[in-house]
Formats: structure tokens, sequence, C-alpha cells
């Protein structure tokens, strides 16, 4: 997403609301690469996820847990070249519930980063979408224009206090950590499944993409292939520790079924000719099969999810660690 350097870090971090996952690539002398990747369960109290209020309540035992967490991991990687104490560059993935997300389509896109990223942050202020008081901008477009330059594209803008920006990027650096670039977990998770997963080109189809991790719950809908809708909620009756509240669960899958037919509603309303043909879900495995049924039975049309042997086959090399949602953006930063 936004980044201060051009090569690629060998290194990621992705911070959730419950969890942390670290993953790095080595590669051998053939150039081979092999993902590691190490999850850990972050206390109670730690974080609190917010678009407008600092999210790390407890910096210090945060800087401990990616300490631990990025030490964990080189430690069982086969690749011991980085030298303790050197500060190491990394993609740091935060949360959705950290940011505010819009999507915006313009008629003609600058070429210049600086421009564009200018362009953006007026249309958002223009069309009074977010507030952008103490606020940095940033955004990824999403459908390129025509061959000649011209037409409308669609981009994907995402907005972060920069104070919730700069305790991340604190707490990072305290942890020998060099933030080389910031990315969303769902904008990572959704440029691993359509570059690498999906096809060679840019599916073409209506389909509804669901991110339900980390309390939240994020919901794009393409219409013949182009973002036209997104939605990002807190997930109701989600505890502190990230479990559901007693009794709450079958509740809770209810409201997330709920909310993206709703989505899909508000989105017909604008456009009439949406036809759903399929969801992609990547969830929390809490929430099991149970989510992935209730939403084939709700929405009426097949849900797949992004497959770790696909993933496998993207990066080209194997991966060691944990495969769970948890762990998948942090692979996603580094494949």
């Amino acid at each position: 997403m936004w980044d201060w350097t051009t090569s690629r870090p060998q290194f990621c971090l992705k911070i959730g609301a419950h969890d942390l996952a670290w993953a790095e690539v080595h590669r051998n002398w053939r150039g081979r690469p092999r993902y590691q990747c190490v999850v850990s369960a972050l206390p109670e109290g730690v974080m609190r996820l917010s678009p407008l209020e600092p999210n790390i309540v407890l910096p210090h035992e945060l800087e401990s847990h990616i300490r631990a967490i990025a030490a964990s991991a080189t430690s069982q990687a086969s690749d011991r070249s980085s030298a303790a104490g050197v500060p190491r560059a990394a993609t740091v993935i935060l949360p959705d519930l950290a940011v505010r997300l819009a999507v915006l389509r313009l008629q003609d896109l600058p070429w210049s980063s600086e421009e564009r990223e200018a362009l953006v942050r007026w249309r958002l202020g223009q069309e009074q979408l977010l507030s952008l008081s103490g606020a940095k901008v940033f955004s990824q477009v999403l459908s390129e224009q025509g061959g000649s330059g011209d037409g409308p594209c669609t981009v994907l803008a995402v907005v972060v206090q920069e104070a919730v920006l700069a305790q991340y990027e604190a707490v990072c650096e305290a942890a020998g950590l060099i933030p080389q670039e910031v990315d969303v977990s769902s904008l990572r998770l959704f440029n691993l499944w359509s570059q690498g997963l999906f096809n060679t080109s840019r599916p073409t189809t209506d389909f509804l993409w669901v991110n339900a991790t980390d309390g939240g719950v994020t919901a794009l809908i393409f219409h013949q292939g182009t973002l036209v809708f997104l939605r990002s909620k807190l997930q109701a009756g989600i505890g502190s520790d990230g479990a559901w509240a007693a009794g709450s669960e079958q509740a809770g899958l209810d409201r997330i079924v709920q909310e993206c037919a709703d989505s899909i509603y508000a989105c017909q309303q604008q456009r009439p000719d949406l036809a759903i043909t399929q969801t992609i879900l990547i969830a929390d495995e809490q929430m099991g099969p149970g989510l992935h049924q209730q939403l084939e039975k709700g929405l009426g049309v097949p849900v797949k999810g992004l497959e770790w042997d696909r993933v496998r086959e993207y990066g080209g090399g194997t991966i060691v660690g944990p495969q769970t949602s948890a762990a998948l953006p942090a692979i996603a930063g580094v494949v």
C-alpha cells in the first residue's frame, strides 16, 4: 500500500486484534523460496482496535511479543544470515478496523503517485465520505484505465489517523523493525487472491469478497470485475479475547450473513443488473464451516475460500508453520 523503499521486504508482521503473525522468506542457492510463519496469541487488553483512537493499550507488552515472535521464526528458519540487533525492514499489516476504507471512481488518474494521492484526498473531501482531519490517505487502483490511458478507474482509498499509524510504527521500531511497507489485511489478502489464485487475468463476473477476521467483517462487491461497493464493520458478539460471547455464536453468524445480504441489496439499488454468482470467504477458524454453510444458504451462491495449496503453488516454495486465517495475511506479505 504505502512504502518508503523499493526493494521487497523479506519479513512481514501482521498485527491483529488478538494475535500476531510473523512470516519470512529465505531462498536456497537455486533461488527456491522457503516460507516460515509463526502465530502467537496476544494477552487480553493489549489491543483495542479503532480507526479514530490509539489502538495499542499496552505498547511495551506488544513490543515484547513482537520481539519474541520474530526471534522464534528466525530461530526455526534454515537461514541464519540476520545479524543480531540489526533492525530489519518489514512489511507491517494492520487490521481493517484500524483504518477507514472507501471506493472512488476517478475519470482521470494522474501518473504521478503524489498527484494521485492528492486527487484521492480531494475527492474524499469533496464527497464528504470520510473525515480527513489529522489523517493520511493512501490508495490502490483496483481497475485500470483503458490502453489509451483515458477513462474511469476504480480506486480503493485507505484513511488512517496519523496518531494511529505513528503508534504502530513506534512499537515496531522499538521492537527492532523498520516498517518499510504498511498495508491493510483485506487489501493484502485480496491482492493475493486476485493476482495469484483466481486467474491470470482479473475476474469479470459479479462476486462478493468477505474478510471476517480480527473481530470485523469487510465486504467488497464486484460488478463485472469492478469494485463498486465496500462495507467494513465491527462484528457484534465478539468478546475482548476474540471468542464469541456465551450463546451468541449462531446469532453472530446470522448477523454476518445478514450484513452481506444487506450489502448486496444496497448495491443493487444503484446497479439493478448486479447478480452475485459466488462468494469468496476468509474467516477465523472459530467460525469453522458454520459461516461457510450459512452464507451459501442465505445468499444462494457457492462460497469458496483461499486454499493453502494454491498459496504454495503461487509462492513457488514450501510453507512451514500454521496454515490458518491468522497466518494468511503475513504469508501474503512475503509471497
